[in-house]
């Protein structure tokens, strides 16, 4: 009894330890497909790197264009893009079995972007789908929403906030360059929406800022991953929740451990 007992807060301890199954996201207040610049470019490999895990060959990423310039930055890359109109995209579309990541495209208020506004909106309506692909590992790559306050809808607990008139002056963060190989700010191109500070106006504290204007200025990339849960059916409010640090899970497994050994002293 005492083994089985010890067995199984053990099991229980190297299961906490064990990463969990989770997506990434990163979105941006650039217009990336539009520009399709050295920047824009370099930026959008690093992304979809992190995103994907750089499986570029075994996996295509679905494209939610209503034109054709996410397609073709997505193809430019290295990676291949199937594209299908988001106002035709069905919930068995966010298939992890096929696709890797999804990218939606750009709010045609960008200036000569596609996508329609009521996109996020409209995707949203896929939440119990889109969490479903993004908990089993899949990537969520969202360019600018532009002036469309609910661009980003589809995914959980992000506030878009204002423009930015500059086109440089953009730097990349401490935490953007650490943990997405290659990422660099994007400078050449205006930015059509920032994001408020991660734990503020609506955006989750999960998120961290990757692109800022300038050192501490307004957040222009975020990024996040964990796992994301919805309420019943599927359907939102959904909420985000990270990955628990590597450190928390060993100490909590090792407090399990202890609470084992001290009932077996004591029996």
């Amino acid at each position: 009894m005492k083994a089985l007992l010890l067995t199984g807060v053990a099991a229980i301890a190297l299961g906490l330890a064990s990463p969990a199954s989770a997506g990434r996201i990163v979105l941006t207040g650039h217009d990336n497909d539009y520009h399709q610049s050295i920047g824009a470019k370099a930026a959008t490999t690093a992304e979809l790197n992190y995103l994907t895990g750089g499986v570029s060959a075994t996996k295509k990423i679905l494209v939610l264009d209503h034109g054709s310039e996410a397609i073709t930055l997505i193809n430019s890359v290295g990676y291949t893009a199937v594209g299908i109109d988001p106002t035709a995209v069905t919930a068995a579309d966010f298939d992890f079995s096929k696709y890797s990541a999804f990218v939606v495209a750009s709010n045609e208020n960008c200036g000569g972007c596609d996508n329609p506004s009521g996109t996020g909106t409209l995707l949203a309506t896929f939440s119990g789908a889109i969490s479903t692909f993004f908990n089993a590992g899949g990537g969520i790559l969202g360019e600018t929403s532009a002036n469309d306050a609910l661009g980003f809808a589809y995914v959980p607990e992000t506030a878009n906030s204002s423009p930015i008139g500059d086109s440089s002056g953009f730097v990349a963060t401490a935490n953007g360059v650490a943990d997405i190989t290659g990422f660099t700010a994007v400078n050449g191109d205006q930015t059509h929406n920032t994001f408020s500070a991660p734990g503020t106006g609506g955006t989750s504290g999960v998120y961290k800022v990757a692109e800022s204007l300038g050192i501490g200025g307004p957040a222009v990339t975020i990024y996040a991953d964990g796992s994301i849960k919805c309420a019943t059916g599927g359907v939102p409010p959904c909420t985000i929740t990270g990955v628990p640090e590597p450190l928390s899970l060993t100490l909590l497994g090792t407090g399990l451990l202890g609470l084992g050994a001290a009932r077996r002293s004591r029996r």
